[in-house]
């Protein structure tokens, strides 16, 4: 067991059985269960990772470092995802092309994959992979592998076993994938045509090569809205395929390669609209090279004109040692008049209970002083106990905002957390955590940093539930003021195995310095929702997020409310349908989503999108924009 009772039997038998031939793995898994009628058969979309499940690790490059994760649940939900970073970085937005099937019986289930070769990169003329096998039980809260992975850490590549005698096929020949891609849009008031393709070629079993002419993302989720009282940027994730896919190459610790600087969003609404985008990514011996090109339009909105732009973004990292790596990172932005970019160098030191991560960075920007910014983060476990320690410089010129996202200019901060981390279950909990905290921050100019410290608790409990508090008291410095603060948050959630759940949370600060409304209060959130699956197809929730104003004397200034209600229904196994809604009681301006998305052949999709946003600032709820998507996306496998 990895959880609850770390190094403990499995509690439930599970075989594996792995055969091979020219063409594809084979795996099976046989998942005995003393109550098959309370196996969890959450359906859902791809790579949702809900209910009963088991999943194949295989680490291709035995670099113990990188690898693949296949994965399916008991009602044949597929979940796929390339790992780097020794596990800690997992992208679930790789789709490969594989086949699984499962059975459910009277001792259990049965998985069934068979997964292709040329669908994987690995390394030429090896006959030595990392391999790690994986059950979850869902209504147990328990978590098993066949290779020992310790609890509090999801996955170590590194604690793979080993894949002895494998001898895969050389991959003689280039694979080239392409997918042209058609567009209906109606954008009120206007309907237009478009067309694009993406273009995927392998050249060799460790390269990749994607190409994206006028891409389109009307599949991807959109940005919640957050209610923002601090006076920098909210950071917004990204959700769009192509740049999604292969992140990890380009993660640093700090952020010199933001991707949604790419096509960003603009005042009034407007996306500045991306011509191409190039990436290559690929891993001779022990380097790997990550190249991104984009090219973005001139784009006229309210306020002003966002130029055509251009962007290059290099990576080079080497692996040093057993699993250790280092690396450079170049990014670029360049428009008529006008650059932005910054050279960064980092390393990432990895031994057992150990783990030291740096990063140094300077920037550039036409016609102004360069700057630099710093980093060093540890991590360090011995038994049941742990400490992570991090510590940030940033310079005061150090702008990256053309290209990545540092908005605290000017700043030095460190943090330290010692915690236990309890392995096996108490009489009380399944799991808990104890630790304590200290933080401090400082801007440029203020003499002594600002400082805080406290507690912070998490458990899970026997009936899965899951809790954690944090109190933490803070004597601060904000807008030429020092002032002090009591903070306390507090989370919640029920068993996500059961048909009904939900969770619940909230923070308040005593005192924190107001930047939408600029003065010294009281203020807090509260979050939370509610989720029902009355079948296994079907899964409906309601959350809401309010964000809670106080006035300097204490009364209430404003509680702003942001609604979210959701219908996921997975009408088959590969039809998918999604309903979203955001009524926004902060701006009065509401927006909804359906998307319904049909995976007809392997990596092939059919998406019809419909989006709304009213305003209701006027109590008339006014249509403002409505835009309706169908777009195509069909590979054709040319090689």
């Amino acid at each position: 067991q990895q959880a609850p009772n770390e190094g403990e039997p499995a509690t439930e038998k599970t075989v594996a059985y792995l055969l091979y031939d020219d063409q594809n793995i084979y795996v099976a898994f046989k998942c005995y269960d003393s109550q098959p009628e309370k196996l969890d058969p959450t359906a859902g979309r791809r790579d949702g990772q809900e209910g009963d499940m088991v999943l194949l690790l295989l680490d291709t490059f035995n670099d113990n470092i990188t690898g693949y994760l296949f994965g399916v649940n008991s009602c044949n939900v597929q979940n796929d995802a390339r790992v780097s970073l020794d596990g800690f970085s997992k992208d679930w937005s790789w789709d490969g092309v594989w086949f699984s099937v499962v059975r459910v019986t009277d001792f259990g289930y049965t998985v069934e994959m068979g997964i292709p070769f040329k669908n994987i990169r690995y390394k030429q003329d090896s006959s030595e992979w990392g391999i790690d096998f994986f059950r979850s039980i869902s209504r147990k809260g328990e978590n098993d592998w066949w290779s020992f992975q310790r609890s509090g850490v999801a996955l170590e590549v590194s604690r793979a076993g080993r894949l002895v005698g494998i001898h895969p096929p050389k991959a003689e020949v280039s694979h080239l994938e392409v997918y042209p891609v058609g567009l209906v849009k109606y954008e009120k008031p206007s309907t237009s045509p478009e067309a694009g393709f993406d273009l995927a070629w392998y050249p060799s079993s460790s390269t990749n090569l994607r190409l994206a002419v006028n891409p389109d993302f009307a599949q991807a989720e959109a940005d919640p809205y957050t209610v923002n009282l601090s006076k920098y940027p909210t950071y917004l994730a990204e959700h769009r395929p192509f740049f999604v896919e292969r992140a990890e190459v380009f993660q640093t610790l700090l952020n010199l390669f933001y991707s949604r600087r790419i096509g960003k969003g603009l005042p009034g609404g407007k996306k500045v609209p991306i011509i191409n985008a190039l990436k290559l990514t690929a891993r001779p011996g022990r380097f790997t090279i990550g190249v991104i090109g984009a090219m973005t339009r001139r784009t006229e909105y309210t306020g002003g004109v966002e130029p055509q732009s251009y962007y290059s973004v290099l990576r080079l990292k080497r692996q040093v040692f057993h699993n250790s790596e280092l690396g450079l990172l170049y990014a670029g932005k360049n428009w008529e008049g006008g650059f932005n970019g910054t050279v960064g160098f980092d390393g990432d030191l990895r031994k057992e209970g150990f783990d030291l991560g740096f990063q140094l960075a300077g920037s550039t920007r036409k016609n102004a002083e360069a700057n630099y910014a710093g980093y060093l983060s540890l991590f360090w476990r011995a038994g049941d106990f742990a400490a992570v320690l991090d510590y940030k410089n940033i310079g005061e010129n150090f702008d990256i905002n053309g290209v990545g996202f540092e908005p605290k200019r000017g700043t030095e901060s460190f943090n330290f957390t010692i915690g236990y981390i309890s392995p096996k279950e108490t009489e009380a909990f399944k799991w808990f955590c104890l630790s304590m905290g200290m933080m401090s921050y400082r801007e440029y100019g203020q003499h002594s940093p600002g400082i805080g410290i406290g507690p912070k608790f998490q458990a899970g409990f026997k009936n899965n539930w899951q809790f954690s508090n944090t109190l933490l008291y803070k004597r601060w410095y904000e807008a030429g003021q020092w002032y002090n603060d009591i903070f306390t948050e507090n989370k919640i959630s029920t068993d996500p195995s059961k048909p009904l759940g939900g969770n619940l949370g909230f923070w308040y600060h005593s005192k924190r310095y107001n930047w939408r409304r600029r003065y010294l209060a009281s203020m807090s959130a509260l979050w939370g929702g509610l989720t029902w699956r009355p079948n296994p197809k079907l899964k409906l929730r309601l959350s809401t997020d309010a964000t809670v104003e106080f006035k300097r004397d204490g009364s209430l200034e404003k509680i702003s409310w942001i609604l979210h209600p959701t219908v996921s229904w997975a009408l088959t196994h590969n039809l998918y349908l999604r309903l979203w809604n955001e009524p926004n009681f902060d701006t009065d301006i509401h927006r909804s989503n359906i998307l319904l998305s049909w995976n007809f052949l392997p990596k092939s999709w059919v998406y019809f999108a419909l989006n709304n946003t009213w305003d209701n600032s006027e109590g008339n709820m006014r249509l403002k924009d409505r835009v309706i998507v169908l777009k195509v996306r069909y590979l054709f496998a040319l090689l």
